[in-house]
């Protein structure tokens, strides 16, 4: 059969390997590596012999500096490690260490199955049961779980994500991947595609203002391709213009990695270091900040989400591929 999984030991837990061997001329083989015991995190998107997600071995998986962190509840920043959300406070901290970046999963250790095969696909369903017991309560004190799914198909792979909310209030919540490319063609030959009309106005601090930028005639115009190295940012950008698409593109080579979404993925985070062999490009359901940003009556600008008691929310992104002779 094409499609196929296969374990591996990584930091001295057991790593799954998704793959799909081609078949017939015109198709791809492609590789996919999920380690769910370290911060469920991708750490290998390879097509053909491109390996297109970024892993840094000098760093963990359980850090997110590498590979494909996920960042749940709330998106990179959340100031003063602090938030209210109906009429409550909270401090948003683990293990009594209060959390001022890129919120509370990346780093646990998240239960799984067995990679399922089918006739189109090899999925890997992942999950975290957050109750009283669970060290994410201590700073998001909502009962429910987080459900992450793999999949991948001859097109490339996807992430879905589900929260079941069991609890008797009100869960408010965002998610983004932080996914680390490599710059496969140098700054000068990795491009980054992305159709937003505005970038969000950021303090010294890099927590958004609430005020909108247009990208219109500035630098930082992204509704073009843009090789990564005349780019300095860390910055969110939204109001993505409907029907277009983001990408990065590596002309050289022809190949295009394209990043789809449902319409709860309203914002990107893109991050371009200088002297760097990556850069980052990140889907995200809201701003960073976003839970003070909203009850600071930004929002639409914010867009945090919430999961009513009994309530399940679900949204998906697709990593697809394409090669072509003239991008």
């Amino acid at each position: 059969m094409a499609f196929y999984f296969d374990k591996e030991t990584l930091e001295n837990k057991e790593s799954y390997l998704l793959g799909y061997q081609k078949e017939q001329e015109g198709e791809h083989t492609l590789l996919l590596k999920v380690s769910p015991e370290l911060g469920n995190n991708i750490y290998c998107f390879r097509v053909d012999d491109y390996e297109v997600i970024h892993y840094d071995t000098y760093f963990s998986l359980l850090s997110y500096y590498t590979g494909n962190p996920i960042l749940y509840p709330f998106p990179n920043r959340l100031r003063n490690c602090f938030y209210e959300y109906d009429g409550k406070q909270h401090w948003q901290q683990k293990n009594g260490i209060p959390v001022f970046m890129h919120s509370l999963v990346y780093d646990e250790s998240w239960k799984h199955g067995e990679p399922v095969i089918s006739s189109d696909s090899v999925t890997l369903k992942t999950w975290l049961n957050i109750d009283e017991k669970h060290p994410v309560f201590e700073g998001f004190p909502f009962v429910h779980t987080l459900t992450i799914t793999f999949e991948l198909t001859k097109l490339g792979f996807s992430i879905v994500y589900g929260i079941e909310n069991k609890g008797t209030e009100r869960l408010p919540y965002g998610i983004s991947y932080h996914t680390f490319f490599n710059k496969l063609c140098g700054d000068a030959g990795s491009f980054i595609r992305v159709p937003a009309k505005y970038m969000m106005e950021l303090t010294d601090d890099l927590l958004p203002t609430g005020k909108l930028l247009e990208v219109e005639g500035q630098p930082f115009d992204l509704r073009e391709p843009v090789p990564s190295g005349k780019l300095n940012l860390d910055n969110c950008f939204t109001g993505m213009i409907e029907g277009q698409r983001v990408f990065v593109d590596y002309p050289a080579l022809g190949l295009r990695i394209y990043m789809d979404a449902t319409e709860d993925f309203t914002h990107m985070q893109i991050f371009t270091p200088k002297q760097k062999p990556f850069f980052c490009v990140e889907k995200q359901t809201c701003s960073t900040d976003a839970v003070n940003l909203d009850a600071k009556n930004f929002k639409q600008e914010a867009h945090l989400l919430s999961v009513l008691p009994g309530e399940t929310k679900t949204g998906r992104v697709s990593f697809s591929y394409a090669f072509k002779k003239n991008n």
